[in-house]
C-alpha cells in the first residue's frame, strides 16, 4: 500500500499500526484554532481539510498562499475542490501548524479521528470493533464489488483496507460533508473507489454486488420514506399492507436485498425494535418466508457514541432455511463513556455465527411464526415456568385502556392547590402493590368529560405499560365519591369478577411466577414494553373463585398491613426531624 508521507512516498505502511497513534494533540490544537471561523458541524471537515494540507506542505517545497498551492501542488481535482471549499479561509491555521506534528500524526488524524461531538448533528461513526465484527463476517475477496449504503465519512472502507480486504468500492451518502470528508481519507489509501451524493435508500446500481454494508439512521421518519413507500406499491408484487406498515430500517433492508448477488451477503446495523414490534411482524416475515435472514446478533448497548440504544446486527443472504440468533448483549467491555467489543468478544460472536450453543440458536421458519417472527434471542432462552389451570389473560378481562396521554401543559392547567375529589394517577403513585395519591400534586380542579372515559373504576388493576426499570401493578381502591384519572403510562384493566378476582389477580402478578411471565412479554432492550394483544395472550393460573378467594384474602391482609407499616414509617421520619430541636 503507497500513502503519501511528507510528500515522499512510504510502500507498505501498515494502518493497524498508524490507527494506534493518539491524535488528541492534533485535534486540540486544530479544532481550537477552527472555533469562531466555523459552526461546530462543519469543524470536523475543516480540520480534516487542514491537516490534510499541512501533510502535503511537508516539504522542501513553500507556497506563499493557498491560490499557489492549489495550482502547483499534486493534488487530483476532487482533493482541489474539496480543499477550496473548506481551507481558503484556514491558511494562517495550516502555515502556523506546520511544524507542530509528524506525518504519522497527521494521517493517523486524517483517516480515523471521529470526534464524539459529531453525533449531534446526525453523524454517528460506526464503532471501530463492529467494523471489525462486519468486516469478518463479510470476508471481501479482492474480486469482489462492494457496496456500501449510508457510507458517511469512509470508515468502513479505510478500516477493510486496513485488513487488507481489497475490492471495488462504492459509497453512498446523502451528506456532502460527510462525503467530502470520505473521499480525502480514501483518496489517500485507495485508488479503486466510487463515491455518490445519492439518497441510499432509493439508489441503485446498474449491476448487483457481492458484498454490502450499512448502518443507516435507524427508525427514520421523512417525507421521502413515504415517496419510497408507494414507489414499492407501483414497482412490486409485495402485499400493500407489509409495505405500508413496515419501518425504514426493513425498507432499506429490501433495498439491499434488491442490490445483493445470489451468493453475495450483506452486514446491516439495526434498532432491537425492529427485531419483535408489532409493526414490522409483516415484513420479518416476508423476510424469513424468502430466506433473506442469515442470522442476527443482538449487540450490547452503548457501543455507540452519543446514545445507549443498542443494535442488532444484520447477516443477510439468499435461500436461507433457518435463521442463526445470538445473545450477545452481555459480550463487552466497559470503559468511559461506553461500551465497546474487545476482539475476544468478536471472536466469541463469530464462534456463535457458526455454532449453536448457549446463547446461539437456530430456528426455523416453523418456530419462528409461533413467536410473532421475533428476531431477538433473549426471546427464545427464557424458560418461563409452567401454569397449571392456564388460561389466556384476556378471558377474564371485561375492558382494558390506557391511561390518558395528557400533556404536560394541559396538566398544569387542570392542578388545583387544594385537595379536590379529582385526582391523576401517574406510575411513580404505585409502589409495592399500593397506590398512594395523597400528594398535593395529584389533585386536579375537575375532570373534563373528554378525560372521563380514562377514569380507573374501583377494583381496577393498573398495570405499567412499559419495564423500566421494572414492572408496577396494583389494585385501585376508588371510592364512590372520587374520580382517579390514568395516565397514558398505565393500563387500566376492569376484570370480570365472576370469572377472576382482582386481588388473586394482583397477587399472582406480585409472585415469582408472575413476575418472570409479565417479563416475558414486555419487549425491548433499552425500554421494555408491552402491548395490548400480549397482555391478552398472556398465561395466568385460574383456579376455581373460592381458591382465588383465599389467596386474595391474605395478599389484602399484606397490602393492609403494609399501608399501616408505610405511615408509621412516615410518622416516624416526621418525629426525627425535630428530635435536634426538642434537645434533652
Amino acid at each position: 500500500m503507497n500513502i503519501l508521507i511528507g510528500g515522499t512516498i512510504l510502500e507498505k505502511i501498515n494502518l493497524l499500526e498508524l490507527k494506534k497513534i493518539d491524535t488528541s494533540k492534533v485535534e486540540y490544537t486544530l479544532l481550537n484554532s477552527l472555533r469562531g471561523l466555523t459552526d461546530e458541524s462543519h469543524m470536523h471537515l475543516k480540520s480534516i481539510v487542514c491537516a490534510y494540507v499541512i501533510n502535503k506542505m511537508q516539504t522542501t517545497m513553500q507556497y506563499p498562499n493557498m491560490e499557489t498551492f492549489l495550482e502547483e501542488a499534486d493534488l487530483t481535482n476532487n482533493q482541489k475542490e474539496i480543499i477550496s471549499q473548506n481551507a481558503f479561509d484556514c491558511w494562517n491555521i495550516i502555515t502556523s501548524n506546520l511544524s507542530k506534528f509528524t506525518s504519522f500524526e497527521l494521517l493517523a488524524f486524517i483517516l480515523f479521528n471521529n470526534p464524539f461531538f459529531g453525533a449531534r448533528y446526525g453523524s454517528m461513526s460506526t464503532p471501530s470493533e463492529i467494523l471489525d465484527l462486519a468486516l469478518s463476517i463479510l470476508n471481501i475477496k479482492d474480486t469482489d464489488d462492494v457496496l456500501e449504503l449510508c457510507s458517511g465519512k469512509g470508515n468502513f472502507i479505510v478500516e477493510a483496507t486496513a485488513k487488507n480486504c481489497a475490492s471495488n468500492y462504492t459509497g453512498v451518502e446523502l451528506n456532502i460533508t460527510e462525503i467530502m470528508i470520505a473521499k480525502l481519507r480514501t483518496s489517500i489509501i485507495k485508488e479503486n473507489y466510487n463515491y455518490i451524493l445519492h439518497d441510499a435508500l432509493d439508489y441503485r446500481l446498474e449491476k448487483k454486488v457481492d458484498k454490502i454494508f450499512a448502518n443507516y439512521p435507524f427508525m427514520l421518519r421523512s417525507p421521502a420514506i413515504n415517496s419510497y413507500k408507494k414507489q414499492l406499491e407501483e414497482t412490486t408484487n409485495l402485499p400493500k399492507d407489509i409495505i405500508r406498515r413496515a419501518s425504514s430500517d426493513w425498507l432499506f433492508n429490501l433495498a439491499i436485498m434488491n442490490q445483493l448477488k445470489e451468493g453475495g451477503k450483506a452486514v446491516v446495523l439495526m434498532t432491537y425494535g425492529s427485531t419483535w414490534n408489532n409493526t414490522d411482524e409483516k415484513i420479518r416475515q416476508y423476510f424469513v418466508e424468502n430466506g433473506y435472514i442469515e442470522s442476527v446478533v443482538s449487540l450490547a448497548p452503548n457501543l455507540f457514541e452519543g446514545t445507549a440504544i443498542p443494535v442488532s446486527l444484520f447477516v443477510l443472504s439468499h435461500n436461507n432455511k433457518s435463521v442463526r440468533l445470538v445473545d450477545a448483549k452481555n459480550l463487552f467491555k466497559n470503559e468511559r463513556r461506553k461500551n465497546v467489543l474487545t476482539q475476544d468478544n468478536i471472536n466469541d460472536i463469530l464462534t456463535m455465527l457458526n455454532n449453536d450453543g448457549e446463547l446461539s440458536t437456530t430456528k426455523t421458519t416453523e418456530e419462528l411464526s409461533k413467536n410473532e417472527f421475533v428476531l431477538n434471542a433473549s426471546r427464545y432462552f427464557e424458560v418461563l415456568p409452567t401454569i397449571e389451570n392456564g388460561v389466556e389473560f384476556g378471558t377474564v378481562i371485561k375492558n382494558i385502556a390506557r391511561g390518558s396521554q395528557l400533556r404536560a401543559s394541559d396538566l398544569d392547567e387542570f392542578k388545583s392547590s387544594t385537595p379536590t375529589n379529582f385526582q391523576y394517577l401517574m406510575l411513580s403513585n404505585i409502589n409495592n402493590g399500593v397506590i398512594s395519591l395523597d400528594n398535593e400534586d395529584q389533585y386536579l380542579k375537575e375532570i373534563p368529560k373528554k378525560l372521563e372515559k380514562y377514569c380507573v373504576k374501583n377494583n381496577s388493576i393498573v398495570l405499567s405499560k412499559t419495564g423500566m426499570p421494572a414492572f408496577k401493578s396494583a389494585v385501585a381502591q376508588i371510592d364512590d365519591k372520587t374520580k382517579v384519572v390514568a395516565n397514558g403510562n398505565l393500563f387500566v384493566i376492569e376484570l370480570d369478577e365472576d370469572k377472576a378476582n382482582p386481588f388473586y389477580i394482583q397477587a399472582f402478578f406480585a409472585s415469582n411466577v408472575g413476575e418472570k411471565i409479565l417479563k416475558s412479554i414486555y419487549t425491548g432492550a433499552a425500554i421494555p414494553t408491552i402491548t395490548f394483544d400480549k397482555l391478552k395472550k398472556m398465561i395466568i393460573p385460574l383456579p376455581s373463585l373460592k381458591e382465588q378467594e383465599n389467596i386474595a384474602q391474605k395478599y389484602a391482609a399484606a397490602i393492609d398491613e403494609l399501608i399501616l407499616l408505610n405511615r408509621k414509617v412516615e410518622k416516624t421520619k416526621y418525629r426525627m426531624k425535630y428530635i435536634f430541636e426538642e434537645g434533652e
